[in-house]
């Protein structure tokens, strides 16, 4: 061995002194570099992890959130088809309602026409009788001029059409 440090002129002092150096230069490194940059490390990787819960998270959040989305609208358009139902049906009761009502009025307008018609028939009526009566008492009175007693006459003939003049 001895010969060995001879040949590659090892000097135990030198190389005592370097370990001492590199036993301080490491100490400031793990002290000043490595310590720090680990922590560094291990807060990066923290703050990954928990950038990815919060991403799976949210991307929970999102899927959630879509199916409320799918589901308010669902819900809308089968609220929007109600009222549409609904509409039509109001429609449909308002246009019955409404036939309805011309119907009747139709009706109304008709028997208040029938009625006029039978009134005014009666009163044509009334008045043809009372213009036959007076035809025939006129034509009664000439006849009777001509055949003789009139005041008999007159009252035959008056009490004949007592019926029809009324």
């Amino acid at each position: 061995m001895d010969e060995v440090i001879k040949t590659f002129h090892i000097d135990w002092k030198l190389l005592i002194a370097q370990l001492v150096n590199f036993g301080i230069v490491l100490f400031v490194l793990w002290k000043f570099a490595i310590k720090p940059l680990a922590k560094v490390m291990e807060k990066r990787s923290q703050d990954v992890e928990k950038s990815l819960k919060d991403a799976k998270k949210i991307e929970e959040n999102l899927a959630k959130s879509e199916k409320e989305r799918e589901n308010k609208i669902g819900q809308a358009r089968k609220e929007a088809q109600e009222i549409i139902e609904k509409a039509n049906q109001q429609g449909e009761l308002q246009s019955k309602q409404i036939v309805d009502e011309a119907k009747n009025e139709v009706q109304n307008m008709i028997a208040t026409a029938k009625d006029q018609i039978t009134q005014e028939k009666q009163q044509m009526l009334k008045e043809a009788k009372s213009d036959l009566g007076y035809l025939v008492t006129e034509a009664t009175k000439k006849i009777l001029e001509k055949t003789g007693k009139k005041e008999v006459d007159e009252k035959i003939v008056a009490e004949s059409l007592r019926p029809f003049v009324k």
